[in-house]
Formats: structure tokens, C-alpha cells, sequence
């Protein structure tokens, strides 16, 4: 069986959104993709054997063999189509969000109308990201009198990227909220989640989270922690 072949400048990775949803293609599908790289004296061969997209990464030389595919042209050209394939799902599953946050700057709706002048000087919080393999930290610093952050005059924009697989801890503390902002406005406290990574720049990053959320976050980064380790030594 032969195939019509693509000009080398056709040979060209697959753009992100011909690929997008592969894991949801059925062998119908997968054909229809691999037709329109050069392929389609295969689709039938494709159906017949029920390849569909979860299945198309897993494909091995001896599998397209099996299949009848003989021409060493033609399995190179799914080898290639197929890598691509497995490196886009290594890619989406990098940068998959888990979890978005951000930071909790106040602790009642009094603090935050006092600090904030009545909302008409407004603090930016700090954002926090989980991906599957790292943890995105956009810290604001505002300048500060004493713990008291002058947000009139502006403030600095740091991004850390911490690589899961280089944490060594993550430990959650709470924080209750002033005894007089307890008893006069009903304040909660806070949670701070501390990462400790012995690689990173920072050493220690530090998330501020409203109470209860410390807890369930924590376990969150340390099962993110657990699989970007697993991946790093080849499991």
C-alpha cells in the first residue's frame, strides 16, 4: 500500500489548534488528521483497527507494522505526526491551571475600608497560579509605613516561578485576626502557606490566604509536589 507524499515544507508540526482536543477524537477523526497530512490511504486502516486519539501516542513502530503499514516513508511520517501529538499532551498537561488564587490583604471589611482610605486608594493583591508542574507567585509590594502599606504611592510587580519538583516542604500556619477587629468588626484570621524550596532564589515564598483555604491548598501543592517529582526521576 502507498500513500501520496508531502513536500518536506508540508512535513511541518501540527499548529496547537488542529490538535487541541485529540483526546476526545474518535478513529474517524483521527483518520480525517492524518489524511490531511499526506496520509489517507491509511484511513481505513486507522477505523479498521480502532486507533482514536488516546490511543494515537501510544502507537509504536511495530504496532504500524502490525497494522500493514510497511513503507518506512509512511511510518515515519505517523511517527512524526504522533510525536507531536504526545509532546502537545506533555505541553497542555505542563501548564494545566489546578488552582488560582489570590492574596487576602484584609481582615474584615472595617481593616479594608480604613487601609483603602474608603476604596478610594485600592490594593493590588498578590496572584498565585498552580500548574501541574509549577506554582506562579505575581507578588505586589506596596511601600509601607510600619505595617501599614501607603498604596497612594505606588507599588513593585515580582513574578516567581517555583518548580514543583525542587519543593522540599509546604507547611500551613494560622493567623487570627486582631483581638479589637475579633470583637468590634467580627474578623476572621488568615492562613499562610509556606513553600520551602532549597533550589529557589527566594528560599521561602509565603501565600496569604483566607482561613480555611490554608489547609486545602497545602495539600493541593504537596499532591502537585508528590507527581512533578515522579516525573523528574522518569516515573
Amino acid at each position: 500500500m502507498s500513500s501520496p507524499y508531502l513536500p518536506m515544507s508540508n512535513f511541518a508540526t501540527p499548529k496547537a489548534g488542529e490538535v487541541s482536543d485529540y483526546h476526545n477524537w474518535n478513529a474517524e477523526k483521527l483518520a480525517e488528521f492524518f489524511n490531511s497530512k499526506g496520509l489517507g490511504a491509511y484511513s481505513d486502516t486507522l477505523i479498521q483497527h480502532k486507533i482514536t486519539g488516546p490511543l494515537a501516542p501510544l502507537l509504536s513502530d511495530d504496532d504500524l507494522k502490525d497494522m500493514g503499514i510497511t513503507i518506512v516513508g509512511d511510518r515515519l511520517m505517523f511517527k512524526h505526526y504522533i510525536k507531536q501529538l504526545s509532546r502537545h499532551d506533555r505541553f497542555t498537561n505542563r501548564v494545566k491551571s489546578m488552582w488560582e488564587g489570590e492574596e487576602q490583604l484584609f481582615y474584615s471589611e472595617c481593616d479594608k475600608t480604613c487601609i483603602t482610605c474608603c476604596g478610594f486608594c485600592p490594593i493590588d493583591p498578590s496572584t498565585y497560579k498552580l500548574t501541574t508542574s509549577h506554582l506562579r507567585v505575581n507578588k505586589v509590594q506596596h511601600t509601607r509605613c510600619g505595617p501599614i502599606p501607603l498604596c497612594c504611592f505606588g507599588a513593585t510587580h515580582l513574578s516567581n516561578n517555583i518548580d514543583l519538583s525542587k519543593v522540599d516542604d509546604v507547611d500551613v500556619t494560622g493567623t487570627p485576626a486582631p483581638c479589637l477587629q475579633r470583637v468590634c468588626c467580627c474578623a476572621n484570621g488568615k492562613d499562610v502557606v509556606e513553600v520551602d524550596s532549597r533550589f529557589d532564589k527566594e528560599g521561602k515564598v509565603y501565600l496569604t490566604l483566607a482561613q480555611g483555604d490554608g489547609e486545602r491548598v497545602t495539600n493541593l501543592i504537596l499532591n502537585q509536589v508528590e507527581e512533578a517529582q515522579k516525573m523528574d526521576r522518569g516515573f
